[in-house]
């Protein structure tokens, strides 16, 4: 693997000086490209104290709905919800410039991983960028080029300067994250089969002052692989309104032809190499060279409460949003009407999606029809071990604050014998001082404290309140359940609670946080995908009893 791209030197003592040869990198736009280079050269830290208030006003969001931001440009240098700090350079002072290298065979769930890596560290406020190398051979590979492109070393020559071309180009793009973009972490999604091609990436960019981490991403299970098999032959951007047979039979082709030339990381050679084996997509973890600094060992955190996800995120407002933080009532005949209409809602819902669980539990309540009132849940089943639920794919969970009207919203989901987890965490933001107060009685009786949090809503909080911020904190061990788990979970919590949610699986600005909108006419359903993430609407009908 080579490259004929260079940066300059870098104003941080040219780490990036005669990187990767030594001609100047081409910045021609005249290249045929899926998406013009990554840049984000506006790396100031916005000034919140000097922002007009009405520039936040004119944040607000009229749709929540579309695909998430993963792979948006990153235009202010402090992104994520979970931020605890930010610097100048828009890095993390502790931890320095990283790239993480994927290695494994196509059907290995690489491009998941990549994109839920990126999600998860630019939530915590790391730069992160993945460099998917299908991007770049999409946009210059040719209708005549045949599987030999994804040879280490293709025969035709035509397929091996396309080939060359591409990793040249994802590379120098790279680079250019680190130095033009105050880049921090880097994610280069490819095969990277054969060991001196590791070996010469991990020796160019440790010449940078670049830490290397490899992710082998190996599957023994075929059933895993079977899955994603049939994942990218639906919903990869390589076949777009492809035939979902051909598809399959083309990607099936593919992996049979690279298979041969793979090689597994942990040769001799590549003793030097920091790796990690990342075995059936979390089932097992192996560490090789892991003397890590901060951020890596971040990484190595998220691995082990990651999977494959499959099923839907659904979001529900609870009843009366609108009550003060210390009010706690049942519900009443509407609120129950509410619960009723939600869960039939979200039964047909799923029933049209096929999933068969549904079957399932309507052949339980028919069985507890005759029985009495269902019982009050035992302290392990609203708060079981870690682990116990989103082992089977087909199953619903149903996460809800300790308030009564949410736990009392669960009632028809109960009665069918749908698991329901209580969880603190999922309480409201506490308003602090400002609780019970509208808008305008809050801009009169605190007009300071007002404009301050105009200025920056998701992160300031009035005297003895939470911000948006601290309920990221908050709720950041049940990211990780949520990651380790799946099949689908619906949350039912207030709408302070479902933004940071939200904002966390679509990527969300946290200065666009505290205006998404959530209704308490609709479910929202946020959809998995190895590549984004996907935000829909479903309307909640009446349903008689």
């Amino acid at each position: 693997m080579s490259t004929t791209s260079a940066i300059d030197s870098d104003d941080e003592g040219g780490e990036l000086f005669n990187g990767f040869g030594s001609a100047p990198m081409s910045r021609s736009t005249s290249q045929k490209r899926t998406s013009k280079r990554w840049s984000f050269h506006n790396n100031t830290r916005p000034n919140l104290q000097d922002m007009p208030s009405a520039a936040s006003i004119a944040r607000r969001l009229s749709d929540i709905t579309g695909e998430d931001g993963v792979h948006e440009e990153m235009s202010v240098s402090v992104l994520g919800g979970g931020q605890l700090y930010s610097t100048e350079s828009g890095r993390l002072f502790h931890a320095g410039k990283i790239i993480i290298s994927l290695a494994g065979l196509p059907g290995r769930g690489k491009t998941h991983l990549s994109v839920s890596l990126t999600r998860y560290l630019r939530w915590l406020g790391v730069k992160t960028h993945s460099f998917h190398l299908g991007n770049y051979r999409r946009a210059s590979a040719e209708d005549d080029i045949t599987h030999d492109l994804f040879v280490p070393s293709p025969n035709s020559k035509k397929a091996n300067d396309i080939r060359n071309k591409i990793v040249n180009e994802c590379l120098s793009d790279i680079l250019n994250f680190f130095k033009n973009d105050k880049g921090q972490v880097a994610i280069y999604d490819a095969v990277n089969a054969l060991p001196e091609y590791r070996l010469e990436l991990h020796q160019r960019f440790k010449e940078l002052n670049i830490q290397v981490l490899f992710i082998e991403s190996l599957v023994t299970d075929d059933s895993i692989i079977m899955k994603n098999m049939e994942e990218a032959a639906r919903s990869s951007p390589d076949y777009l309104s492809w035939d979902y047979q051909k598809a399959y039979k083309d990607y099936s082709e593919r992996i049979k032809t690279l298979t041969p030339y793979y090689k597994e990381m942990g040769a001799e050679k590549e003793s030097e190499l920091s790796y990690i084996k990342f075995i059936n997509f979390g089932e097992r973890i192996e560490l090789h060279n892991s003397n890590y600094g901060y951020l890596i060992n971040k990484v190595v955190f998220y691995l082990m409460n990651s999977r494959i996800k499959s099923g839907s995120v659904f979001f529900a407002r609870c009843y009366k949003n609108s009550l003060e933080y210390t009010q706690d009532p049942p519900l009443d005949e509407e609120g129950l009407k509410y619960s009723r209409d939600l869960a039939a809602t979200l039964f047909d819902h799923l029933k049209s999606q096929g999933k068969h669980y549904i079957k399932e539990l309507d052949e339980i309540k028919e069985r507890l029809r005759p029985l009495a009132p269902a019982r009050t849940l035992s302290v392990e089943e609203r708060h079981p071990a870690a682990g116990v639920d989103g082992v089977d794919i087909n199953s619903l969970v149903v996460w809800t604050s300790v308030k009564q009207r949410t736990v009392e919203t669960t009632k028809f989901f109960a009665e069918r014998n749908v698991k329901i987890r209580h969880r603190i965490q999922l309480s409201q933001k506490n308003p602090g001082i400002v609780g019970g107060l509208s808008e305008e009685e809050i801009e009169q009786k605190f007009p300071n404290e007002y404009d301050h949090y105009q200025r920056d809503p998701y992160h300031y909080r009035f005297s003895r309140s939470e911000s948006y911020h601290d309920l990221a904190i908050k709720i950041e061990p049940l990211i990780l359940e949520m990651e380790r788990m799946s099949g689908d979970i619906l949350i039912i919590a207030d709408d302070t609670i479902l933004k940071v949610f939200y904002g966390y699986l679509m990527s969300c600005s946290c200065y666009d946080i505290p205006y998404l909108n959530f209704s308490t006419d609709e479910i929202i359903e946020v959809k998995f995908n190895a590549y984004s993430n996907s935000a829909t609407r479903i309307p909640i009908t009446s349903h008689e009893k």
